[in-house]
């Protein structure tokens, strides 16, 4: 009987033709006896060299089929390699290609650490830019509630509802943020207690190095250690209510005293009380 060759992958046609034609010759040999003549034309090689024909052709055809499929992750490996390279030394042209990559479902060529790493961060860099400009918001109120005949009292004024509006719009973009406020207040307030120190120091016209480290440690020593400003009047409203927005005449009540007597303002002077541990007023 003829052997019939088990083939893990689909063998193409012309090849399936020319071993169809072996076995068939194999065949016809077999019917005709040992020694009936042929013309040499349709001489064709015996059953056993048939049969070696036939296995070293799909051999050879699979072994083909094997290179290739390991080519591809190969190749796509070597892709994701220059991906992570191209992170270090040009983030703006490495973010285009991940995402030309994701478009195309290349997942051989996604930078996968790297993209993990950029999307946990995302969280971070909002809660970073909310305290940035609350840091500065906070700066500004203590250098007018500390030197309130300073020139710049208008600007600085000016530059808080600029930065109260920031805020604002960081919380919009990321509404489930303002859970995280508690943690984020404290270090906007210590990070806008050292500018303010250093910019009150400062404003004392510092004759040498020494000068002005002195006048540092005394408003070190002179501006409160805790916050003294409610979460709303820094933000000037209540960033705990989704639906709340920014209220230009929203101060703590001693900037809008001294607001309204140095600038002629008409702001509310209103005084609250004191502040529970999450940050709205109690």
């Amino acid at each position: 009987m003829t052997p019939v060759l088990c083939l893990r992958k689909p063998v193409p046609g012309f090849l399936r033709r020319r071993l169809q034609d072996y076995h068939f010759n194999a065949l016809e040999n077999q019917m005709a006896g040992p020694g009936a003549p042929q013309p040499r034309s349709l001489v064709r090689p015996p059953v056993h060299v048939a049969r070696d024909a036939s296995a070293a052709a799909a051999i050879a055809y699979n072994a083909g089929m094997a290179a290739t499929s390991m080519r591809e992750p190969a190749a796509a490996a070597a892709r994701g390699q220059v991906e992570r390279g191209l992170y270090s030394f040009d983030p703006w042209a490495w973010s285009r290609a991940q995402v030309a990559a994701m478009r195309r479902r290349d997942f051989g060529a996604i930078d996968w650490d790297n993209v993990i790493e950029e999307i946990g961060d995302v969280a971070g860099r909002d809660e970073r830019a909310w305290v940035s400009f609350c840091r500065n918001v906070i700066s500004h109120l203590l250098k007018i509630h500390h030197s309130p005949k300073s020139p710049d009292l208008n600007h600085w004024r000016k530059e808080i509802q600029d930065w109260r509006g920031d805020m604002h719009d960081v919380l919009v973009d990321n509404p489930s943020m303002a859970s995280k406020l508690p943690e984020l207040l404290p270090k906007a307030w210590r990070r806008g207690r050292v500018i303010a120190v250093r910019k009150l120091a400062e404003g004392g016209s510092p004759e040498s190095a020494v000068h002005e480290r002195r006048l540092q440690r005394a408003w070190e020593s002179r501006l409160p250690a805790e916050r003294p400003y409610h979460v709303e009047d820094i933000a000037s409203y209540d960033p705990f209510d989704k639906d709340a927005e920014p209220n230009p005449d929203l101060w703590p009540a001693p900037i809008a005293q001294i607001l309204n007597d140095e600038l002629g303002t008409d702001y509310p002077v209103r005084y609250r009380g004191p502040e529970r541990s999450d940050g709205r007023t109690r």
